[in-house]
């Protein structure tokens, strides 16, 4: 299964930080602004309430004074009759700005609040009964719109600044819940996959240190498992090999004294022993490290020593490419590395004749190709055609490419591959040509 792509997973919580705290801090100005608005009505709503009771207590005979000294702030009064009449007012803007008669004369039973516009002004206003008839408290509200405009910009920058610094803060976050999670990485990757430990994680006891728990056990296992994979790989190729000599030896000596009416089976015979003894020494060699450890370097002609000697090995089988540069290297690791690519080749073709070795090199890089003109390698099958056990569509036991590999790199060397279905595939080891400088 293919993961899709998209932002790592630090920027993933990194982002959702952030984003909760926009929200919150959105929220957190909203709310405020409703506070503080809800607050300043209720506030001039109560003070209005005082204000009229105090007024009403001035023209009921109930308070000392007269005429309109009682109210306190910046409010203005009007005074209705029982009809809903305005008959003045404490200020001569308000004397021709009436409320409605049917809110006044509602009044006339109880304590009213009233809000609305006169004139294009927005007014606040509390209606008290009085005995001839109703007084009216009013104050204009727009200084309330003012401050509430100004409350607005004031919040709405302290949450731009707000969002602003929830970007720095959710990636602070992110970066400290990864970093355990990221240490975890680190150490499974410094993992050897041909000696596998558990990994010595320090950490809480948390979710993160339940994954080391968890991985640690599958490390385990896995170990167990490729333990018991080489014991097994050890003693078949161990049981196989005494056979397999014997079985060569016989097949040689039976092709000495063989006519010609069974020789060619006999030379089949005989080939496919060699193959098969090639694939225990191969099975034997994973068995007992995986990698490549133990090299025999001799100087080398390339084409003579190497490259000549395994085309000879496949009948049929082309072989160009003569060169004065010389190589350090093991001939018999070498040698089955050339051997390996071209069976391979030979496996996916089928023909010999579709099988070419060449040898191009110079001063510098001595360089083995092996092409063939079969049927190409997939796409999607090429980056793996180098692990062990992968077995691609020729067959195979998935070991011939991996080891090849290992080779190569061992004596400081390169494998590349191309390919195109249809077309054919080419495998060219590129080694440093010998110098007086070069040491294995």
């Amino acid at each position: 299964m293919i993961a899709r792509r998209g932002p790592s997973l630090r920027w993933r919580i990194a982002a959702l930080s952030g984003l909760a705290i926009a929200l919150l801090s959105i929220v957190a100005a909203v709310t405020a602004f409703l506070v503080v608005r809800s607050s300043i009505i209720r506030d001039l709503q109560a003070s209005l309430r005082e204000d009229a009771r105090r007024v009403a207590q001035v023209y009921t005979g109930e308070s000392a004074g007269s005429s309109l000294s009682g109210p306190t702030g910046g409010v203005f009064v009007q005074i209705y009759n029982a009809q809903g009449e305005l008959v003045a007012a404490s200020n001569t803007s308000f004397e021709s700005l009436a409320i409605a008669p049917e809110t006044v004369i509602d009044a006339l039973g109880g304590t009213r609040d009233w809000r609305g516009e006169l004139d294009g002004q927005s007014l606040q206003a509390v209606l008290e009964p009085v005995g001839f008839g109703v007084v009216v408290v009013l104050a204009n509200t727009a200084y309330i719109g003012n401050a509430l405009a100004k409350l607005a910009r004031a919040l709405l920058l302290t949450a731009v600044i707000l969002i602003a610094l929830s970007a720095v803060i959710g990636y602070l976050v992110a970066a400290a819940t990864m970093r355990p999670i990221t240490q975890l990485a680190v150490l499974a990757a410094r993992l050897d996959p041909n000696y596998l430990n558990p990994i010595d994680y320090e950490g809480p006891e948390d979710e993160v240190g339940q994954l080391s728990v968890v991985l640690n056990d599958l490390i385990v296992r896995l170990k167990d498992s490729m333990d018991g994979q080489r014991s097994f790989l050890a003693e078949t190729s161990h049981e196989l090999r005494t056979p397999l000599t014997s079985l060569q030896g016989f097949l040689s000596r039976a092709l000495r004294r063989a006519g010609p009416e069974v020789r060619t089976e006999l030379e089949d015979a005989q080939r496919i022993a060699q193959g098969m003894s090639r694939l225990v020494a191969d099975l034997l060699q994973l068995s007992r490290g995986e990698l490549v450890r133990e090299l025999v370097p001799h100087l080398l002609e390339p084409y003579s020593d190497i490259l000549k000697p395994v085309a000879e090995e496949f009948p049929g089988i082309s072989c160009e490419g003569k060169t004065d540069a010389l190589l350090l290297g093991d001939p018999e690791r070498l040698k089955q590395l050339i051997r390996n690519l071209t069976a391979n080749a030979l496996r996916a073709t089928g023909d010999p004749q579709a099988v070419m070795l060449r040898l191009v090199s110079d001063d510098k890089n001595v360089v083995f190709e092996v092409h063939d003109s079969g049927p190409g390698i997939p796409a999607e099958i090429l980056p793996h055609i180098f692990d062990k056990f992968y077995k691609g569509a020729g067959g195979g036991a998935g070991l011939g490419l991996a080891i090849a590999k290992q080779i190569a790199e061992m004596h400081q060397g390169s494998i590349e591959v191309s390919s195109q279905e249809g077309q054919g595939t080419s495998f060219r080891v590129s080694f440093a040509a010998f110098s007086d400088e070069n040491d294995i």
